[in-house]
């Protein structure tokens, strides 16, 4: 809904799973093709530069030193140039320090908003219907 709202107000949102940004990220960082290089750069601007990044299911994503830095970048270039991003995870604010470092943790929690869903999962309710 947020994405929708933002996007129809002439604003350009990336909506993206942890999973897939980093894949992305290191496909094309990794490869050793010069037109696959240019693809790395473009993909990177593409989240550091949208108006909205939504960010979803962080800490799914395989974890490595990589992974670390880039959304480290992400998060902080973002932050910086005052363009919004949106972060959802299952992963407590202590989760994340441990995951990813005290310094990304510490960006988040200076600089984002928190808000805590509780309740039952609707993944699981729907499950529970149709068995």
């Amino acid at each position: 809904c947020i994405a929708r709202t933002v996007s129809e107000n002439g604003f350009s949102v990336v909506y993206d799973t942890a999973g897939s940004l980093f894949d992305a990220l290191s496909a094309r960082r990794f490869s050793r093709e010069a037109e696959e290089g240019r693809q790395a750069r473009d993909t990177a601007r593409r989240y550091l530069g949208c108006d909205l990044l939504i960010l979803d299911d962080l800490g799914t994503e395989f974890p490595s030193q990589y992974v670390n830095a880039a959304l480290y970048n992400i998060v902080n270039t973002r932050m910086l140039a005052g363009k919004p991003t949106i972060i959802s995870t299952n992963l407590s604010m202590q989760e994340l320090e441990q995951r990813y470092s005290q310094r990304f943790a510490s960006r988040l929690a200076g600089y984002y908003g928190m808000l805590e869903f509780l309740g039952t999962d609707v993944r699981f309710l729907r499950a529970q219907q149709y068995s």
